[in-house]
């Protein structure tokens, strides 16, 4: 099935909130190709450093490379809507809604189109609302993406090049700019804050700190391909797990990169191999669809990557199986190397479940933005039994 709903931009017509990024070349050495993929010794979570006991679900390949196995017999299931709030609610209304995060006592939603930060209870009843557009302190030109760590809100703000930190009241704390193009940010108790862009070609990700930037997570060879000199848009994703870990989703390679503190390399571990590959033939589909990599400045496999206090990561993407299923995430075990799905139930109208946005409150609850509306909707979520 086409992926041309989520290819960004092009050439002629970029797409609007990150526009003003788009005549900056990047070096051709940082850019990567999904239909050139080189052999790779997968280093491994499981095997080479010795993180999944034994009976763990995950998928050696021929190739040497290491898969998530994705489970068959588990998955999550998103069930019927509990609470709305409706695009049409004279309380509040959204421009675009980038980004949902949920805290203690609610939600924060980034608006792209009318940049501010909007904070609603756990009834998505409105509470507050937080800055506006400008390039002021708490003020924003496109907040596209939002983290948690402890009592912060972390504000990836694109059109400032900068990120925001907030109190979990949304009261504005400090910001820090970093260069570049930005998709993901995160925040580690010993390295601060990290940025995945564009900012070092050879590299994943910057820490940018008031003192200066440097560049963290060296992308390993088997990984780089050439765009030639063809611009796009970073796709890479970051997230910290509670053991101090920093894993990095190559967007493009469809593969965990995984990085200790020190910044050598824990290993590399590939999403589930049907669906992996599925999902770059699509993807490359749709980019020559629309006139190639010369028109198309980037293309979202994978929209987030979400860190459990358990250990695990939501891969958050819509995918159909052969059997017509529609998956909205994968829940990454880095312990066993098993991605079990995160599904809508089957007599859910596939149109819609496909259109929908998915953010995750843990793995019990759900916040729903539906297609082709600014409205957002929370739903609980069930662990189930597949069938076989």
């Amino acid at each position: 099935m086409s992926r041309i709903r989520e290819v960004i931009g092009s050439r002629s017509r970029p797409a609007q909130a990150e526009v003003l990024a788009a005549n900056r070349s990047r070096p051709p050495s940082s850019a990567r190709w999904p239909g050139i993929i080189p052999r790779t010794v997968a280093l491994g979570l499981a095997g080479a450093i010795g993180l999944a006991g034994c009976g763990g679900a995950s998928d050696a390949g021929e190739d040497g490379r290491v898969y998530f196995g994705e489970s068959s017999s588990q998955a999550y299931e998103i069930g019927s809507s509990d609470a709305r709030l409706g695009q049409l609610d004279e309380r509040v209304s959204f421009g675009s809604i980038m980004d949902v995060l949920a805290t203690p006592t609610g939600f924060f939603v980034a608006d792209g189109l009318d940049p501010r930060i909007v904070l609603l209870d756990r009834n998505l009843d409105p509470v507050r609302t937080v800055g506006g557009e400008g390039e002021g302190p708490g003020e924003y030109k496109f907040p596209r993406r939002l983290v948690r760590a402890d009592d912060q809100v972390l504000v990836l703000d694109a059109g400032n090049a900068r990120v925001a930190f907030l109190t979990l009241q949304g009261d504005f704390v400090a910001s820090q700019r970093f260069a570049g193009n930005a998709n993901d940010i995160a925040l580690h108790p010993e390295l601060g804050l990290l940025v995945a862009g564009d900012a070092y070609p050879d590299h994943y990700l910057s820490r940018p700190t008031s003192a200066g930037e440097t560049a963290f997570g060296p992308i390993p060879p088997e990984l780089i391909v050439d765009y030639e000199d063809a611009f796009q848009f970073p796709t890479d994703l970051v997230a910290v797990t509670p053991d101090g870990l920093i894993h990095v989703l190559d967007g493009d390679q469809l593969a965990l990169v995984s990085y200790r503190p020190d910044g050598d390399l824990a290993g590399i571990v590939y999403l589930p191999r049907e669906m992996r590959a599925r999902e770059l033939r699509e993807n490359q589909e749709s980019v020559e669809a629309l006139g190639g990599r010369t028109r198309v400045v980037g293309s979202y496999m994978v929209g987030a990557l979400r860190p459990f206090g358990d250990g695990r990561l939501l891969a958050r993407n819509t995918s159909e199986t052969p059997n017509g299923l529609i998956t909205k995430g994968l829940v990454l075990d880095l312990e066993r190397l098993e991605a079990i799905p995160l599904v809508f139930p089957a007599d859910r109208d596939r149109q819609w479940a496909r259109g929908a946005g998915v953010y995750v409150d843990g793995l019990d609850r759900a916040v729903l933005n539906p297609v082709r509306t600014v409205g957002l909707e929370t739903a609980r979520i069930e662990p189930v039994t597949r069938d076989q």
